[in-house]
């Protein structure tokens, strides 16, 4: 039996310009925000791939190609080296954190009974969102300043005076105390991530697991990890991305101090830029995070799949 599927004939077929015309005012609009990201997040990021392989340096007009020059300063840097065992430690430190008490506190509110208590606890736990990040940094740090932070003044005041110390101070416990900010890290994005992926499994599941007489725990096993794994490597994709760039955080308490204990590439590639103008060298830097936060995102994307998908 022939089929009743007839080809459009090519007088009424589009070309690619044709439906850009036709959607001329919808184009328009995109327009700017389009060139904002060309001119500012785009173009920026491939000068930074370029200069990775020059000797830039502002103030002097002209720029020298000079190969892999940077990059074999790369691996002659002691302090780097530093700097990449302490990333590796706050890169899991963060996986850590986003994964284990966001979750734990997105399936304690999505099981409790009461629609109404479960808005407020949400609301409650989102509210720290509005807080700048700079003020919790501020806070932190008199937290374990020596003399009047509330963690010795803590630990004084229940005769554990030996357990006293400078703790942003002492190059064993600063980028210890550095990955303990936060505590109890029940992060904003994390849980809100979590907690919509719990939001989106049926409900039927539940019932027939309650039915087959199954347990909270193999409730969590069996339904909802399978199910959270779309999240889950979101997270850590993100984590990945947040441990390797972020550096404000350590600027602000440490400095990178004391000596080296806490430094960073992306700290290094600041001061590199900003301190001794060595843009080039930063851009080298800059280029090598770019290539192992994309490798470990495309492990993790690829090894990272889930058993079980369900498609609302």
């Amino acid at each position: 039996m022939a089929s009743d599927v007839r080809p459009i004939p090519r007088s009424r077929q589009r070309s690619l310009w044709g439906e850009i015309w036709a959607g001329r005012v919808s184009y328009l609009f995109i327009l700017p925000a389009l060139l904002s990201v060309l001119i500012f997040m785009v173009e920026p990021t491939f000068s930074g791939f370029y200069y990775a392989f020059t000797d830039w340096n502002p103030g002097f007009q002209e720029v020298h190609f000079v190969g892999l020059d940077n990059f074999a300063a790369l691996f002659q840097d002691a302090t780097l080296g530093t700097g990449v065992r302490n990333v590796l430690e706050i890169v899991v430190a963060t996986v850590l954190k986003n994964l284990t008490v966001p979750l734990l506190v997105a399936e304690l509110i999505f099981h409790l009974r009461s629609p109404r208590l479960q808005y407020w606890l949400r609301t409650l736990f989102v509210v720290p969102m509005v807080m700048p990040a700079i003020a919790v940094i501020l806070l932190w740090i008199q937290i374990y300043d020596p003399n009047i932070g509330l963690l010795n003044q803590l630990l004084g005041g229940i005769g554990l005076q030996s357990w006293q110390h400078a703790w942003l101070g002492d190059p064993l416990t600063a980028l210890p105390a550095i990955i303990f900010v936060g505590f109890p890290w029940v992060h904003v994005l994390p849980f809100l991530i979590l907690l919509g992926g719990l939001m989106s499994i049926p409900q039927e599941l539940y019932d027939a697991a309650t039915v087959d007489g199954a347990r909270a725990s193999a409730r969590f096993l069996l339904i909802d990890l399978p199910l959270l794994l779309g999240q889950i490597k979101l997270l850590v994709v993100l984590s990945v991305i947040e441990g390797f760039q972020g550096f404000y955080n350590i600027l602000v308490m440490t400095g990178g101090g004391p000596f080296t204990s806490t430094i960073v590439p992306a700290l290094e590639m600041y001061f590199a830029a900003f301190q001794d103008s060595k843009y080039g060298y930063a851009c080298a830097i800059a280029f090598a995070l770019f290539l192992v936060i994309l490798l470990i995102t495309i492990v993790n994307m690829t090894y990272l799949k889930s058993g079980v998908e369900y498609e609302a």
